[in-house]
């Protein structure tokens, strides 16, 4: 027997930061009801997925820029994304038309700059307006488990 070694004791691990109290509205949306409608965040995240989404499949993986120039690429861009973010936010956050107008040019905008946002803090700044980053593992585990996600008490 070691003089100097005590014996092994467990610790607990936490993974995951305590999920906050108000955390109990249903991912999946009654019947008729937009998805995710209760989240009140900048944008929706599906906003956030849209504008992340087409700037990675422009300028992340860099198969369409062979075909076109950049300049041309950051329009492109821009004139996919403005009406998928327009329509989201009008239709699944119920913003006024002036309110989607100026998020949808917002967002337009970053997935129209000539290089990947993924892994900058301009997307960063993406995720933390549309929601996205909360609790991504507990948010997954409930969603499949049909539990209460988000929302007010």
């Amino acid at each position: 027997m070691e003089p100097f070694r005590s014996p092994a004791r467990e610790v607990p691990v936490d993974v995951l930061p305590p999920i906050p109290s108000d955390a109990h509205r249903s991912v999946f949306a009654a019947p008729g009801e937009p998805p995710l409608s209760g989240l009140k965040t900048f944008y929706h995240p599906g906003s956030g997925v849209a504008i992340l989404g087409i700037d990675f499949v422009v300028f992340g993986t860099e198969l369409l820029t062979g075909f076109l120039d950049t300049p041309a690429m950051c329009v492109v861009a821009f004139l996919v994304t403005f009406p998928i973010v327009f329509m989201i936010q009008r239709k699944w956050s119920f913003d006024r038309s002036s309110v989607a107008f100026g998020k949808a040019f917002l967002g337009a905008f970053m997935a129209g700059l000539p290089f990947s946002i993924a892994g900058t803090i301009y997307g960063a700044a993406i995720l933390m307006l549309s929601g996205l980053p909360h609790h991504p593992v507990e948010m997954l585990r409930r969603a499949v488990s049909g539990q209460k996600l988000v929302g007010p008490k």
